[in-house]
């Protein structure tokens, strides 16, 4: 499936909410419809909920009937007594399938069967194995049987959201199984990208890289700065120097989102796993995640306030509906409604309202200070200001950039027919002479030579043949023209250039010989490099690594059969101010010229089909 092949919420804006942390909840005094109109209000268009035994359907139907497409997770329950829903090991049952169908015959698509099994207490009695590379391909093992079996009966199945930050590889350990094709037949990712009290740009925020000194206005946070600032776990305030010496401490020039994802773009981690194993994004949705108040695991960084709750979480909405990659469904925050044992993350919830008032203490790493001035009420602010945020609706499923499943090159580029043979003359064999000239040392014992058939009566004389030079393919190919490059002018004006490689004469290395572009009319929709390997006579290379780099880091894929490969561009740069886009490009194995410059200009999604071929320097 690509990714307009996936269906989508009417108008979808790629806003959700995860509803509660129970299976048990109906609606409470106010019932279904009070809270789905609050969701309409909102603009919600995902929604998550938990399903124990089919206690989910009567919401489920009513979700849908408001053009809400639910996320249903699905608890599986073991028979007694061992009938916590811990899912791991083991994979659903009979009861769950009945579920499934139930669900499915109502509309549902998008389902869980797991959560976070990288936690000890996901696992039966805790007893996650030792080993996270076996756990990893247990829980695999496991989630194929549920996946195949959902997508048998009409579901789509997420592949297990990891703790935010978490290095469980689920799709490494389907690579070591043979089965990651499955994620290609109508699978999902489940992130849980919790920002922490990060910025959403994080890890790229110049506190992050740079140690930027926090400044005095960044430091007061009116009536709340002792409790934006208290530190749990020395029992103080830190003061504007103590958060600087940290911050220049633990600045992180280098880092990229691929070593430090605990935070809000942690779905661009899982993408580039998925091209990195298959080749391709799938849709990824975020079933948890977003803002907590009350939080400060990072202690560079301010505790998240009610206000910078609502604003940051009012401007991740606003990514999901206007810049979001096409691959980035939805972002299901959590919490919606108070729930037994997580009252603090909910946005209806009186929690903080008492909290801030009367100090109650909601858990380890919470200020266990008190603001008297706050007054919340029963509902945090951000509610009314998602309600007032506008609505705008991301493009229909049908025009989303799609790569194909296959590296392929569009459109099709016609590779030259090789050049004809080189005819290298090579001087005629010596004259045998029969007289001996000087004499020769004895020769070596004759070397038995195997009898012919009796009826073959007669054996020919093999005479030995005078050595020729050796002619190796360094020499053939070092006298084939080396081709320019084709190089499309539209280039110079984005500011794209070559950079040479450093080679001697006489060498192999990889020349780029074409460097085509395609604009927005011309992209069809599609944001990628794409690369083509050549040999010495024009042939295809397959199975040569390439890669993309920009100033963090790099990722790269490897080519096809037909020498091609892609990989996508998401960074955009202003080419009318005068900036140069952040990637460049070059081939494994050999010295190699290198494209500079590439990226989205002013974010318009653009290709750039470049071609390399081996040849002599």
């Amino acid at each position: 499936m690509d990714l307009k092949d996936f269906p989508r919420p009417p108008s979808d804006n790629g806003r959700g909410l995860h509803g509660n942390a129970t299976a048990d909840w109906t609606g409470g005094d106010e019932g279904y419809d009070y809270w789905i109109g609050e969701l309409v209000a909102m603009g919600i268009k995902w929604f998550k909920v938990l399903d124990d035994a089919g206690s989910s359907l009567a919401l489920c139907e009513r979700l849908l009937a408001a053009g809400i497409f639910p996320v249903v997770r699905i608890l599986r329950r073991d028979p007694p007594p061992n009938d916590l829903p811990e899912p791991n090991p083991g994979h659903i049952g009979g009861a769950e399938e009945a579920t499934l169908k139930r669900l499915i015959a109502a509309g549902v698509r998008y389902f869980e069967t797991n959560n976070e099994p990288d936690r000890g207490t996901a696992w039966k009695h805790n007893a996650m194995p030792g080993d996270p590379v076996e756990a990893a391909k247990l829980v695999a093992l496991n989630w194929l049987f549920d996946a195949r079996l959902i997508l048998e009966m009409g579901g789509l199945p997420g592949l297990p959201a990891i703790g935010v930050g978490g290095e469980m590889d689920l799709m490494a350990a389907l690579v070591s199984l043979g089965r990651q094709d499955i994620l290609l037949e109508g699978c999902w990712i489940a992130v849980h990208n919790y920002a922490l009290n990060h910025p959403l740009g994080y890890p790229d925020d110049p506190v992050n890289r740079a140690g930027q000194p926090l400044t005095a206005e960044q430091y007061d946070q009116g009536p709340f700065t002792r409790w934006a600032w208290w530190n749990d776990d020395y029992g103080r305030v830190d003061t504007p120097d103590q958060i600087n010496a940290e911050r220049a401490a633990c600045k992180n020039p280098t880092q990229t989102i691929l070593q430090d994802h605990a935070c809000f773009r942690e779905f661009e981690y899982y993408n580039n796993l998925a091209v990195k194993y298959l080749g391709r994004s799938i849709p990824i949705l975020s079933t948890e995640g977003g803002l907590r108040v009350g939080r400060r695991e990072d202690s560079r960084y301010a505790r998240i306030t009610p206000d910078a709750h609502r604003d940051q979480t009012v401007a991740m909405f606003d990514f999901m509906q206007r810049q979001a990659p096409d691959y980035y469904f939805a972002m299901t925050p959590w919490l919606l409604l108070e729930s037994p044992g997580a009252e603090k993350d909910a946005w209806h919830s009186a929690f903080w309202q008492g909290a801030l008032r009367d100090g109650l203490n909601g858990g380890k790493g919470l200020a266990q200070i008190t603001v008297p001035q706050a007054n919340l009420g029963h509902r945090l602010s951000v509610i009314q200001a998602v309600k007032a945020m506008p609505n705008l609706a991301r493009r229909l499923p049908g025009t989303q950039p799609t790569p194909p499943v296959q590296p392929a090159i569009a459109p099709p580029i016609v590779v030259a027919p090789p050049p004809a043979p080189v005819e290298i003359p090579l001087p005629p064999p010596p004259t045998i002479v029969e007289k001996i000239v000087v004499e020769a040392p004895p020769p070596p014992p004759p070397v038995p030579m195997p009898r012919p058939e009796p009826e073959e009566r007669r054996e020919p004389i093999i005479i030995p043949t005078p050595a020729r030079p050796v002619v190796s393919a360094a020499m053939i190919f070092s006298s084939l023209p080396v081709p320019p490059v084709d190089w499309d002018p539209r280039l110079d004006a984005l500011r794209v250039r070559i950079e040479p490689c450093q080679c001697s004469a006489g060498e192999m290395y990889w020349k780029l010989i074409s460097a085509e572009y395609q604009g927005p009319d011309e992209s069809e929709g599609k944001h990628h490099i794409f690369f083509v390997t050549q040999d010495e006579q024009g042939n295809p290379v397959g199975y040569q690594r390439v890669w993309q780099g920009w100033p963090d880091d790099k990722t790269d894929a490897t080519t096809n059969e037909l020498g091609q490969a892609n990989i996508p561009l998401w960074a955009s740069f202003s080419p009318d101010r005068g900036e140069t886009g952040p990637y460049f490009a070059w081939v494994d194995g050999l010295p190699s010229e290198r494209v500079t410059g590439m990226g989205l200009p002013l974010k318009r999604q653009v290709c750039f089909i470049l071609t390399w071929r081996r040849v002599i320097a």
